[in-house]
């Protein structure tokens, strides 16, 4: 009694100090982001107030004096660092270089929301979709499902994520004319709970949803059928097998909770791709998510947009993989092991 108290307590300190030095590489890794965030905004070229001004004779050098002093383009760089921490930990980034007078992070919260509309949807299929695959290609591995479907799912794959979406503009909004080729709500409408606005929303979903689920889903099959291949060749399952079980009773109860493991990071890195929004295939949609809004920071040189949309890809990126680290803790015995 006294031993098995003892391993336990050791497996709990063993838990305790992965999931500190979980929290202790986050923060870090947090750190160094924050750090290269702004000095990468510092090194691109081209000068922001240029940008704002553009050509307009108006604009005399003192006006221009004056928006340096407002954006405090002017202070020496280390005072540039200490303020744009400071900001990092309130979540103040100030205001638009290019919409004046509007928070840089409202302007990100906004497009956000459209961001986890698509790509929240699209990676729910993705996953599900992705999973279903690797189990039954899995199940029946060589099987006419299991080369079929891989190969269904490797040909979207390799196709550039800008050239599919394009062709499915080509073909089912300007060909059969099913489907709005652009934009994430028609013009003049806006985002509620009625059923008007859902159907609408979900109308002009289809397109972009869809091209962001038929590249990703080859990952998530590959991985989950690789790992409940490598599952069912464990004795255990030959145990199980030998008792009688039934082959849908193996799966369900001993190899896909087992096969799971790698699907846990899969997912967990994923959060990062639903909040970081796919850049491609929001421009070439023009829809107006975080992706299509950095890029249109990008070629602004709006500072503060892009610095605030680069921060809240970065936490959740961070969260993301710290989730996944504890789930790992919390399923795995071995990683609790190896502390």
């Amino acid at each position: 009694m006294r031993n098995d108290t003892k391993r336990r307590h050791g497996r709990m300190n063993r838990a305790t100090k992965l999931m500190l030095k979980s929290v202790v590489n986050s923060l870090t890794t947090l750190m160094l982001v924050i750090i290269l965030n702004f000095m990468l905004f510092r090194m691109m070229p081209g000068d922001p107030i240029n940008f704002m001004i553009s050509n307009n004779p108006r604009f005399s050098d003192e006006l221009k004096e004056k928006l340096i002093d407002d954006f405090d383009l002017n202070a020496p760089m280390y005072v540039q660092f200490v303020t744009y921490v400071e900001n990092c930990l309130t979540f103040n980034f100030g205001n638009s270089f290019i919409e004046r007078n509007t928070p840089a992070m409202d302007i990100v919260l906004d497009n956000l929301r459209w961001t986890l509309i698509l790509t929240g949807t699209s990676s729910l299929f993705m996953i599900v979709i992705g999973m279903i695959i690797g189990i039954i290609g899995a199940a029946k591995r060589g099987g006419p499902f299991d080369t079929g479907s891989l190969t269904f799912s490797l040909i979207f794959y390799a196709m550039p994520t800008f050239w599919l979406g394009m062709m499915m503009i080509v073909v089912f909004s300007k060909y059969l004319a099913w489907f709005p080729s652009s934009r994430a709500i028609s013009i003049g409408a806006s985002l509620d709970f009625s059923w008007t606005s859902i159907s609408d929303v979900l109308w002009h979903l289809v397109l972009p949803a869809s091209s962001l689920t038929l590249v990703s889903i080859a990952a998530f099959a590959l991985i989950m059928r690789g790992s409940l291949t490598d599952v069912l060749t464990e004795e255990y399952i030959t145990t199980a097998r030998a008792k009688g079980l039934s082959k849908g009773r193996v799966l369900k109860d001993h190899a896909v909770p087992n096969a799971m493991l790698p699907m846990v990071s899969l997912i967990a890195i994923d959060l990062a791709f639903i909040v970081g929004g796919a850049f491609q295939t929001e421009y070439v949609f023009s829809y107006p998510g975080i992706g299509w809004r950095t890029i249109d920071a990008t070629y602004k040189m709006d500072y503060p947009v892009l610095q605030a949309a680069f921060f809240v890809i970065t936490v959740v990126v961070i969260i993301g993989n710290f989730i996944a680290d504890l789930l790992l803790i919390h399923m795995d015995p071995r990683i609790q092991m190896e502390g």
